[in-house]
């Protein structure tokens, strides 16, 4: 979906709700970004460290490789996040071609480009909110309810227009 839409906020609403049902679990953010900031190698080290409970250096992912590494933790039954992914090298990079994992497993992943995932089994696909829907959204953040404020009901109307009924702008607005 669109840039904000709400793909992480929902994504991560979803994990804080069902990461109890798991074994490990990672949320890697802003995937893209990593990648571009800190390379391949770091953003593996976070997977690994995460998913493992145990700090894993960028030295162990040499030695051993990472696809060893992560091989070992296949057994797990596994939340994992990877979130902000605009390459398919991204995914591979941290999952493998053939991934894996335990039984029960679940993989989410947010991404602007909806042709990344190709072999996903499910795809959900964030909606922009409507008038009331963003109006509501709109008040419930910039005057802390969702009753109507008279006195600014043309400016709070001349807002959703403007944000489009995108929620991260209307949040930030």
């Amino acid at each position: 979906g669109m840039g904000g839409v709400g793909k992480t906020t929902i994504a991560r609403a979803v994990y804080d709700e069902i990461a109890c049902q798991f074994e490990a679990c990672c949320f890697l953010e802003n995937v893209k970004e990593g990648f571009m900031n800190h390379g391949e190698l770091h953003m593996q080290t976070q997977l690994l460290s995460s998913i493992s409970g145990n700090k894993v250096g960028s030295s162990d992912i040499l030695k051993n490789g990472f696809q060893v590494m992560l091989k070992t933790l296949g057994h797990k039954k596994l939340l994992l996040v990877v979130d902000d992914v605009d390459k398919l090298a991204q995914i591979e990079a941290l999952l493998g071609k053939e991934h894996s994992f335990g039984g029960g497993s679940r993989i989410i992943i947010t991404t602007r480009d909806v042709q990344l995932l190709s072999g996903a089994n499910a795809i959900y696909s964030p909606k922009v909110f409507n008038d009331a829907g963003a109006l509501e959204l709109f008040r419930r953040y910039a005057f802390r309810t969702k009753q109507s404020t008279k006195d600014y009901d043309n400016l709070s109307r001349r807002v959703i227009q403007y944000a489009q009924g995108l929620p991260l702008a209307l949040k930030k607005l």
